[in-house]
């Protein structure tokens, strides 16, 4: 998940996202690339409560959209992923098989 945080309602929507994430695909792990949030709006305890995820600090701030596909060739966290930003909200489950690449709006 691509995460910038901005305001309290920014901080509100990633949340939302990570939820729907942990409901329809709870065994999932998830990694979260943080492109240059203001630290002040994220909600520290709901932060240190994540469930098999990691979180990372971009070290190339303002990056956007191109993030989470530098992080992932550079570190391979997962054979496949499902990049999404802290904005799109997951309402059901879906197959998750993929020879290449797919958009999810596939």
């Amino acid at each position: 998940m691509l995460r910038h945080v901005k305001d309290e309602n920014s901080d509100k929507h990633w949340k939302i996202s990570y939820k729907c994430i942990k409901t329809y695909f709870p065994e999932c792990p998830i990694v979260i690339i943080d492109d240059n949030s203001k630290q002040e709006y994220i909600d520290k305890e709901f932060q240190n409560n994540l469930i098999d995820t990691i979180v990372l600090n971009s070290e190339y701030p303002k990056r956007g959209e191109l993030l989470p596909y530098y992080y992932y060739s550079r570190n391979k966290f997962f054979d496949v992923a499902i990049i999404i930003h802290d904005s799109v909200f997951i309402n059901k489950r879906f197959e998750v098989k993929v020879d290449n690449y797919k958009f999810l709006w596939h």
